[in-house]
Protein backbone atom coordinates (compact mmCIF):
# COMPACT_ATOMS: atom_id res chain seq x y z
CA UNK A 1 0.00 0.00 0.00
CA UNK A 2 1.31 3.42 -0.94
CA UNK A 3 0.40 6.02 1.68
CA UNK A 4 0.21 9.69 0.85
CA UNK A 5 2.52 10.93 3.59
CA UNK A 6 4.07 14.40 3.50
CA UNK A 7 7.84 14.68 3.64
CA UNK A 8 9.69 16.58 6.32
CA UNK A 9 11.54 18.55 3.66
CA UNK A 10 8.21 19.56 2.13
CA UNK A 11 6.90 20.66 5.51
CA UNK A 12 10.09 22.66 6.13
CA UNK A 13 9.81 24.41 2.75
CA UNK A 14 6.15 25.22 3.31
CA UNK A 15 6.87 26.47 6.84
CA UNK A 16 9.61 28.76 5.54
CA UNK A 17 7.37 30.06 2.75
CA UNK A 18 4.44 30.70 5.12
CA UNK A 19 6.77 32.41 7.59
CA UNK A 20 8.01 34.77 4.87
CA UNK A 21 4.44 35.49 3.73
CA UNK A 22 3.17 36.18 7.25
CA UNK A 23 6.22 38.28 8.17
CA UNK A 24 5.70 40.37 5.03
CA UNK A 25 2.04 40.86 5.92
CA UNK A 26 3.00 41.83 9.46
CA UNK A 27 5.49 44.41 8.18
CA UNK A 28 2.84 45.86 5.87
CA UNK A 29 -0.12 45.86 8.27
CA UNK A 30 1.27 45.63 11.81
CA UNK A 31 4.68 46.26 13.33
CA UNK A 32 8.23 45.28 12.50
CA UNK A 33 8.59 43.76 15.96
CA UNK A 34 5.74 41.34 15.21
CA UNK A 35 7.36 40.45 11.89
CA UNK A 36 10.68 39.76 13.60
CA UNK A 37 8.92 37.56 16.15
CA UNK A 38 7.22 35.70 13.31
CA UNK A 39 10.54 35.07 11.54
CA UNK A 40 12.18 33.82 14.75
CA UNK A 41 9.21 31.53 15.53
CA UNK A 42 9.18 30.10 12.01
CA UNK A 43 12.95 29.61 11.99
CA UNK A 44 12.73 27.77 15.30
CA UNK A 45 10.08 25.43 13.86
CA UNK A 46 12.22 24.67 10.79
CA UNK A 47 15.15 23.95 13.11
CA UNK A 48 12.89 21.71 15.18
CA UNK A 49 12.03 19.57 12.15
CA UNK A 50 15.70 19.49 11.13
CA UNK A 51 16.70 18.16 14.55
CA UNK A 52 13.75 15.77 14.49
CA UNK A 53 15.17 14.10 11.38
CA UNK A 54 18.59 13.81 13.01
CA UNK A 55 17.11 12.34 16.19
CA UNK A 56 14.95 9.93 14.15
CA UNK A 57 17.88 8.72 12.08
CA UNK A 58 19.98 8.32 15.20
CA UNK A 59 17.27 6.27 16.90
CA UNK A 60 16.96 4.00 13.87
CA UNK A 61 20.74 3.56 13.70
CA UNK A 62 20.91 2.78 17.42
CA UNK A 63 18.02 0.34 17.16
CA UNK A 64 19.79 -1.56 14.39
CA UNK A 65 22.84 -1.84 16.61
CA UNK A 66 20.80 -2.95 19.61
CA UNK A 67 21.69 -0.01 21.85
CA UNK A 68 18.48 1.95 21.37
CA UNK A 69 17.20 1.37 24.89
CA UNK A 70 19.22 3.84 26.94
CA UNK A 71 20.10 6.36 24.24
CA UNK A 72 16.65 6.33 22.66
CA UNK A 73 14.98 7.07 25.96
CA UNK A 74 17.06 10.23 26.42
CA UNK A 75 17.36 11.66 22.86
CA UNK A 76 13.79 12.84 22.31
CA UNK A 77 13.42 14.51 25.74
CA UNK A 78 16.79 16.20 25.27
CA UNK A 79 15.63 17.69 21.97
CA UNK A 80 12.44 18.90 23.64
CA UNK A 81 14.42 20.38 26.55
CA UNK A 82 16.74 22.11 24.09
CA UNK A 83 13.82 23.82 22.35
CA UNK A 84 12.07 24.80 25.58
CA UNK A 85 15.34 26.33 26.80
CA UNK A 86 15.90 28.07 23.46
CA UNK A 87 12.41 29.61 23.49
CA UNK A 88 12.86 30.72 27.09
CA UNK A 89 16.22 32.33 26.39
CA UNK A 90 14.97 34.01 23.23
CA UNK A 91 11.83 35.37 24.86
CA UNK A 92 13.58 36.64 28.01
CA UNK A 93 16.74 38.07 26.47
CA UNK A 94 15.52 39.49 23.15
CA UNK A 95 12.00 40.46 24.26
CA UNK A 96 10.34 39.40 21.04
CA UNK A 97 6.76 40.21 20.19
CA UNK A 98 4.87 37.21 21.58
CA UNK A 99 1.90 37.23 19.13
CA UNK A 100 4.31 37.48 16.20
CA UNK A 101 6.42 34.66 17.61
CA UNK A 102 3.34 32.48 18.07
CA UNK A 103 2.19 33.20 14.51
CA UNK A 104 5.62 32.13 13.27
CA UNK A 105 5.49 28.96 15.37
CA UNK A 106 1.97 28.14 14.14
CA UNK A 107 3.11 28.27 10.52
CA UNK A 108 4.45 24.75 11.03
CA UNK A 109 1.00 23.41 11.88
CA UNK A 110 -0.47 25.13 8.84
CA UNK A 111 2.38 23.74 6.73
CA UNK A 112 1.65 20.22 8.00
CA UNK A 113 -2.01 20.57 6.98
CA UNK A 114 -1.07 21.95 3.55
CA UNK A 115 1.53 19.26 2.88
CA UNK A 116 -0.82 16.49 4.07
CA UNK A 117 -3.49 17.78 1.70
CA UNK A 118 -0.90 17.95 -1.09
CA UNK A 119 0.30 14.40 -0.41
CA UNK A 120 -3.24 13.04 -0.26
CA UNK A 121 -4.13 14.72 -3.55
CA UNK A 122 -1.09 13.02 -5.12
CA UNK A 123 -2.29 9.71 -3.62
CA UNK A 124 -5.71 10.19 -5.22
CA UNK A 125 -4.06 10.13 -8.63
CA UNK A 126 -3.07 6.47 -8.21
CA UNK A 127 -5.36 3.46 -8.16
CA UNK A 128 -6.87 3.11 -4.68
CA UNK A 129 -6.73 -0.70 -4.67
CA UNK A 130 -3.02 -1.37 -4.81
CA UNK A 131 -1.32 2.02 -4.93
CA UNK A 132 -0.16 1.72 -8.52
CA UNK A 133 -0.88 4.04 -11.38
CA UNK A 134 -3.71 3.02 -13.71
CA UNK A 135 -2.63 1.19 -16.88
CA UNK A 136 -2.24 3.14 -20.12
CA UNK A 137 -5.24 3.35 -22.42
CA UNK A 138 -5.74 0.07 -24.33
CA UNK A 139 -3.34 -1.97 -22.19
CA UNK A 140 -4.32 -5.54 -21.34
CA UNK A 141 -4.53 -6.20 -17.61
CA UNK A 142 -3.63 -9.82 -16.60
CA UNK A 143 -6.90 -10.14 -14.67
CA UNK A 144 -8.82 -9.40 -17.86
CA UNK A 145 -7.28 -12.28 -19.82
CA UNK A 146 -9.08 -15.57 -19.76
CA UNK A 147 -7.02 -18.39 -18.32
Amino acid sequence: MNWGVPTIAGIQRTTALLTIIFATLLIAFAARAAALGCVVGGALMVANLFLLTIVGRTLVALAQGGAAGKAGVILAPLKLFFFVAAVYLIMTSVRLNLPGFMLGALTQFLAIFIETWHASSREAQVRPGDGTAPPPEGAVIPEDQSV
